[in-house]
């Protein structure tokens, strides 16, 4: 079995042999990978990959460089060089020197964990100061005890996802080198035999139950985590842990109803059954669960690419667990931006259209403006704007610098935007799809000629003359009403009543000038508290509540402008998902377009 990048760091710590750990931190347009690392030792010697090619070979000669003159840690920027194209991408690399002591177990510590299965974070400073620490699932740590970094680490397993965050004004970057996901096979023949050996060389942990001892044994899945003997599956399945990266094959002739619906209970995202399409037919006659509950199980189970041999059949249902697991398509990389949806805007309403079509595995790109005037920051893509990358609940949108960029991001998972308030973007990017979420109250220049289908929301827009289809967007019975002929209801001016108030929770510039705060969105603030300045003219909050949104320092308005709004429901307020609104709407744009695409 080839060594992991912890066993091998373990071993050269054990002899104190220095070797160099490479990260990628960041990257941009395009890159064979957006996350990974390798270990160089003196010799030139590598264990593990960052992606092969001009990037590892650069990564070795400057990680083989800095062990050599014992260098302190650093950032480097690799440039990724197309035969078509020079500069089509950048790869932010950190390198951290490693001089192994024997005495001072780190990566042994690691390396244990990993072999035992035990999920942690490795986290490191961006400073120079070569920092290092580990945080285990068991919340066991070493190499800092300082309780906001490991509350951090505890939040970044929680999540699932490798992140950068700040401490005190240093900036440190977490890592989960463990797959968090698992497996729970559930019978032991010859199909859960091969995902077993399959997901082992995918990393994947995995947990057997049978209800015949003969098919659980050691020989048949020896890298089980657990495998349990019961004399029902549902018996079994009480004595195995699930958790939301819980993924659960079943092939076993003695799963029944019971099993299901213990199953259905679970925080398992995948419910994966072995069987035709009459036994899924049963299956789903006998759920008594809503049908959000019922989109986790999949029978038949995989992908249809012809399946026969249960060597087949397991690559195609991992397949599957892969799509679902990352939010992907499923589609031909080739075919990938044929249904391309462009979206206009990305403020809070917009973002809900972004996140629905996103989660159906469409391809979105997002035009915004330079300098966006969103208020409610921590729920729209548009943020990406100002900070280079944001995360809406579990997707992330990237400024990009152009469309090849947008398009590479868009492979790898994530949501590009780019800064084309004109839509010059458009000619090159051929969008089967725009959508007008700019909801600037009129037609900023949309057309039905700039693509096949053009949808657009709220007032402003005559459907069959500005746009196919104009969706409205007034809270109230007509709220998401998908209107093909007309306009939709005209703007009141008058903000939706939360906690009996209305038009005295958003806040408006009481002057012209550039706009600042010291406040936060989820702030608690009092009524006539000061909670941000335009030029010298100070903001105060109209009345109690939280801080539910707020403009990006730095941008200049006029009067009147709007700047903030207040939630009247303080605590009880949300401020980091989508609002029901926006996921209405979104929902009723996905309606339209999958009915275009039906007709096509």
């Amino acid at each position: 079995m080839n060594k992991t990048l912890f066993h091998r760091a373990g071993e050269l710590e054990e002899a104190s042999c220095p070797f160099a750990l490479v990260t990628i931190l960041k990257t941009s347009g395009s890159a064979s990978r957006n996350q990974g690392s390798m270990l160089v030792e003196g010799s030139k010697a590598i264990t593990a990959t960052i992606g092969g090619g001009a990037l590892e070979a650069f990564a070795i000669e400057a990680a083989h460089k800095a062990i050599a003159r014992r260098q302190e840690d650093y950032a480097v920027s690799f440039t990724v060089d197309q035969e078509a194209k020079k500069k089509a991408g950048e790869v932010i690399l950190f390198i951290q020197v490693i001089q192994s002591d024997a005495s001072s177990p780190f990566f042994t510590v690691a390396s244990e964990w990993e072999q035992r299965g035990i999920p942690f974070v490795f986290g490191f400073s961006l400073e120079k100061e070569s920092s290092r620490f580990l945080y285990s699932s068991t919340q066991k740590s070493l190499g800092t005890s300082r309780e906001a970094l490991l509350l951090h680490a505890k939040q970044s397993l929680e999540e699932g996802f490798d992140k950068r965050v700040e401490v005190s004004g240093k900036e440190y970057f977490l890592t989960i080198p463990i797959p968090l996901t698992n497996l729970l096979l559930v019978g032991g023949g010859h199909v859960n035999q091969a995902i077993a050996n399959l997901a082992r060389t995918l990393g994947y942990g995995y947990q057997v139950v049978e209800t015949r001892a003969e098919f659980a044994t050691d020989e048949l899945f020896a890298h089980a985590k657990k495998r349990v003997v019961g004399r029902t599956i549902t018996e079994g399945l009480k004595k195995i842990s699930i958790n939301r990266f819980t993924y659960t094959v079943v092939a076993s002739h003695t799963f029944d109803q019971d099993a299901l619906e213990y199953l259905i209970a679970t925080p398992t995202p995948y419910i994966g059954i072995l069987g035709s399409k009459l036994k899924a037919r049963m299956l789903f006659e006998r759920l008594t669960v809503p049908p959000s509950q019922k989109r986790r199980v999949f029978c038949p189970i995989g992908l249809d690419i012809g399946t026969e041999t249960p060597s087949e059949i397991a690559l195609s249902t991992l397949a599957q667990i892969m799509k679902e697991k990352n939010g992907r398509s499923g589609k031909d990389l080739r075919d990938f931006a044929k249904d391309l949806v462009v979206v206009r805007g990305g403020g809070d309403l917009a973002t809900g259209v972004i996140k629905r079509l996103f989660n159906a595995g469409l391809p979105v790109v997002v035009l915004e403006t330079e300098k966006p005037t969103v208020i409610r920051t921590t729920v729209s893509f548009a943020q990406a704007m100002f900070e280079g990358e944001t995360r809406v609940e579990d997707v992330v949108g990237r400024r990009c610098r152009d469309v090849d960029e947008a398009l590479g991001v868009l492979q790898s998972g994530m949501v590009p935007l780019l800064a084309d308030p004109q839509g010059v973007f458009l000619e090159k990017l051929k969008p089967l799809c725009i959508v007008d979420a700019i909801l600037a109250k009129r037609n900023l220049g949309t057309t039905m000629a700039d693509a096949p289908l053009v949808i657009a929301l709220g007032p402003g827009f005559k459907a069959g003359k500005d746009c196919h289809v104009v969706i409205e967007t007034k809270r109230g019975h007509s709220m998401g009403r998908i209107i093909r002929e007309g306009e939709a209801l005209a703007n009141t001016g008058i903000p939706g009543i939360i906690a009996g108030f209305g038009r005295e929770r958003v806040i408006h510039s009481p002057d012209e000038g550039v706009f600042s705060s010291d406040r936060k969105i989820g702030d608690l603030v009092k009524k006539d508290e000061v909670i941000a300045y335009v030029g010298k003219s100070p903001v105060r909050a109209p009345l109690e509540g939280m801080i539910r949104g707020l403009l990006n320092n730095g941008l200049t308005v006029p009067t009147g402008f709007k700047i903030a709004d207040i939630d009247p429901r303080g605590l009880k307020a949300d401020f980091t998902t989508v609002s029901d609104k926006a996921m209405a709407i979104g929902g009723s744009v996905l309606e339209v377009f999958d009915n275009f695409l039906a007709r096509r």
